[in-house]
Parts: C-alpha cells; sequence; structure tokens
C-alpha cells in the first residue's frame, strides 16, 4: 500500500511530463491518403478468380491447402441480382475491417461476367461478412473501355475508416509464358475449385498508406504512415508502421518501423533534431508532433570522434577512399542537383583554389542518375572534385537531407557536421589570417 506523501508524487509526475510537453509547439500534419507507397509500385499480387457452381464457398483458409474435414465449408445466404450476368465467378479481398468470430481477414466477392467480352464485369461484394449478398448495397462495376478500377470498402466498426486497393486487368498478348505458368500453378493448388484463366484474374495493387511533406523553410521532411493489417485503422499499435524519409519522398518498405502502443512513445530523429509523435489520427487523416530536444540522438556522429572510412568512385570513374587523405583536414560535402545553390557552388571553387594544399575536398552527389551529374559536371564547367555517394556512404554519415558538410580534422576527427562551402571557406580565411 502506498502512502499519502508517495501517493502525491506519482500524481506529480504525469503533471510535470503534462507540462513539459505543454511548452512544446505542437505541428499539425495533415496526411495525403491513399498514396502509391514503393510496395504498391512493385505489387505482383493476383487476385484469382474461380469459377462459381453452388451456395457451398470452401473458405479462403483451404486456398491451396488439402481440404480440412473440421472445416466447414461457407454457405451464401442470400445471391446478389445478377439479371445481366452471363458467366459467374469469386474470389476473396483482405480486408480485416470486417472481420467477424467466423470469418476473419478475407471476405467474399462474386463476379458477374469475368469471362473477357464486351460486357461490363460486376463485382458484388459480401461487404459485412454475413454472407448475404443483398443487403451490400450496388456493386462495382469495370465497363470494357477501362482497365483498371478502384473499389473502397468501408470498416464495420468506424463509418470513417476507409481502406480502397486497384484492380488491372491483364493484357492478352503479353508475358505469355508466364501467365501459362501461373495458371498451371493455381490448377495444382486449388484443391476443389476451379481455376477460371489467368486472364479473367486482376493485378491487387493496396492504397494502404497515407503521408506528409513538411517544409517550414529551415527543416524538411516526409513522415509516413502504413496501415498494415489493412482495416482502415492508421494508429494500431504493434501493427501499423511509421515512415521518416526526406521531404518528398516516397514510403520505403525497408525504412518502415513499428508503432509502440504508446503513441506518445514513438519518437523519431532528422535533421540533427529529435521529435515526438503526441497523436496519430486513426483514421490517418493527420498526425501531431512536436520538437523534443531531451530526446538521446541516436543517428549523428560524435564531434570529436573519428569518422568512418569509406570508398567512393569519382567522376572519371576513378575509386577513391578516406584513408588516402592521412594528415590532412577533409570538407565532405554531399549534395545533387535540386539543393545545390549558387553560392555553394562559388564557395567549393574557391576552396578548391584558394586551400587546395592545406584541404582535401570531397563532394559526393547523393540521389542524381550518374549520367545527369555527368552532364552537370561539363555542362557547369565545375572546377571542384565530384565522386557519387552510395546507400553505404549515407548509412554511415546518417545523411537525411542534402546539401550538408563535414568538417574534419588531420586524424579525421568530426569537427562541424553542419558546415556550409561558405562557412567553411570563412573558416579556412580565419585560421589562414591567425
Amino acid at each position: 500500500m502506498l502512502d499519502k506523501k508517495n501517493k502525491r508524487k506519482l500524481l506529480i509526475i504525469p503533471i510535470i511530463l503534462i507540462g513539459i510537453f505543454s511548452f512544446a509547439q505542437s505541428i499539425h500534419l495533415p496526411m495525403i491518403k491513399e498514396v502509391e507507397d514503393d510496395f504498391f509500385t512493385k505489387s505482383q499480387s493476383i487476385l484469382p478468380v474461380y469459377k462459381y457452381e453452388s451456395n457451398l464457398i470452401e473458405p479462403y483458409s483451404k486456398f491451396g491447402l488439402k481440404s480440412d474435414p473440421s472445416q466447414s465449408f461457407y454457405s451464401i445466404v442470400n445471391l446478389p441480382e445478377m439479371k445481366n450476368c452471363r458467366d459467374t465467378g469469386y474470389t476473396y479481398i483482405y480486408f480485416s475491417g470486417s472481420d467477424n468470430d467466423i470469418r476473419q481477414g478475407y471476405i467474399l466477392a462474386l463476379i458477374g461476367n469475368y469471362k473477357r467480352s464486351r460486357r461490363t464485369v460486376y463485382f458484388f461484394i459480401d461487404r459485412n461478412n454475413d454472407l448475404d449478398f443483398s443487403n451490400d448495397g450496388l456493386p462495382d462495376s469495370l465497363v470494357t473501355s477501362q482497365n483498371d478500377f478502384k473499389i473502397n470498402l468501408k470498416n464495420l466498426n468506424d463509418k470513417n475508416a476507409n481502406y480502397s486497393f486497384k484492380l488491372t486487368r491483364f493484357k492478352y498478348g503479353e508475358n505469355v509464358r508466364y501467365k501459362n505458368l501461373l495458371t498451371q500453378h493455381y490448377n495444382a493448388h486449388s484443391g476443389q475449385k476451379k481455376f477460371t484463366k489467368i486472364n479473367y484474374c486482376f493485378r491487387e495493387q493496396r492504397y494502404n498508406s497515407s503521408i506528409s511533406h513538411y517544409n517550414n523553410g529551415k527543416d524538411s521532411f516526409t513522415l509516413g504512415i502504413k496501415d498494415v493489417n489493412v482495416n482502415g485503422i492508421y494508429n494500431d499499435g504493434c501493427v501499423d508502421k511509421l515512415y521518416v524519409g526526406a521531404y518528398n519522398s516516397q514510403i520505403n518498405s525497408d525504412k518502415l518501423f513499428i508503432i509502440k502502443p504508446e503513441i506518445k512513445d514513438n519518437t523519431f530523429e532528422w535533421g540533427r533534431k529529435s521529435y515526438r509523435i503526441m497523436n496519430i489520427h486513426s483514421n490517418g487523416d493527420y498526425l501531431e508532433i512536436i520538437e523534443d530536444d531531451r530526446i538521446t540522438q541516436t543517428q549523428k556522429l560524435k564531434i570529436g570522434r573519428k569518422t568512418p572510412k569509406f570508398s567512393y568512385i569519382n567522376i572519371f570513374n576513378i575509386e577513391h577512399n578516406l584513408k588516402e587523405y592521412r594528415k590532412q583536414k577533409v570538407y565532405l560535402f554531399f549534395w545533387d542537383k535540386q539543393s545545390l545553390s549558387r553560392e555553394d557552388t562559388i564557395y567549393l571553387s574557391l576552396l578548391n583554389k584558394d586551400f587546395n594544399d592545406k584541404l582535401k575536398l570531397i563532394t559526393l552527389n547523393h540521389g542524381d542518375k550518374p549520367k545527369q551529374v555527368r552532364i552537370k559536371f561539363y555542362y557547369d564547367q565545375i572546377k571542384w572534385p565530384v565522386g557519387y555517394s552510395n546507400s553505404e556512404i549515407a548509412e554511415k554519415y546518417f545523411l537525411e537531407n542534402v546539401s550538408i558538410g563535414y568538417y574534419l580534422d588531420k586524424k579525421h576527427r568530426l569537427i562541424n557536421d553542419q558546415i556550409s562551402p561558405k562557412e567553411m571557406y570563412e573558416l579556412m580565411i580565419n585560421e589562414l589570417d591567425s
């Protein structure tokens, strides 16, 4: 049992924390929904179409597996009105926003006119997952002139939570050998179901990400959220994921990290600053963050410590590495075509011209294609040395945004990790004068 004194202490702690957070200005970030992340672009997920033969439907868990006697088939309660449909197929659509005690993860969809013809294709989706197609509203449709279309589903427990996905038809005459292999695969692993043809199936791409591009003139980055369990809700702890990347970047699946159950426990670093996420709107409409300098930074090189070694290729395809420049001061500058200012160009030229014997200049392009860099090098008649950065170097130096400069002493210890070409030039002038 706690005495009164200790109880007061426990009450004071959250009050203090609330006070700390309240002093930091909250940043409201509206989210762009239904964006295409990298997985959307690369997705080759196929929505297989099976021939509808009776009201008894094999559960999704049995797709590709041997029949489980303990698991009964689904029995359709009511069929939709399908007057204009000459043939009928069925498939399953993944959407956990319609889960119930019996059927979880996948909902049933009947497809009218699934065979490729001049007739409109109708998608009758069991939106409330009750196997009754008479209470789901009008079907989604795909006319002959369309190659793809988008379907929207609503979470049964939150009508404001939406999930959309795109379905695209396979084109006749393309990738024939690959499609024949797919047809053989589905025929071999469909159990009692009768697979139609791969040309009657669809490519499925999910719009389950939202994103915000933040730029206040000084700091800029991109924050994204991925609805991993596809239920239209974006703040499911230990399930959904967050993304932090360069300004105007696309969500990269390799850089996603799990949302912690307590939203305020989610933090990130960018541009040498630390941020805390205060709120994630459940429907993915917005994020709220604060700058929090009490968070210990981990993605930062230590001032006064030796910097990581690296190798790079210069504009003439000659390999160099940092250790070549022993007992030499180094100015390492990362840039790309978009971020490189005229001021940067002027002072990089001056550094190379005036201090070539006192300071080793390494400039690495990060983000542009080698051809674009070479064109700029020759067209702009660049006089300072140019090389190419890569993901390994970027990771070692915790590179987030460009342009950014690092000043290393003769032992390649980090002196400054945010020094511009102009500041570097002025520093060299001052050192020369002293």
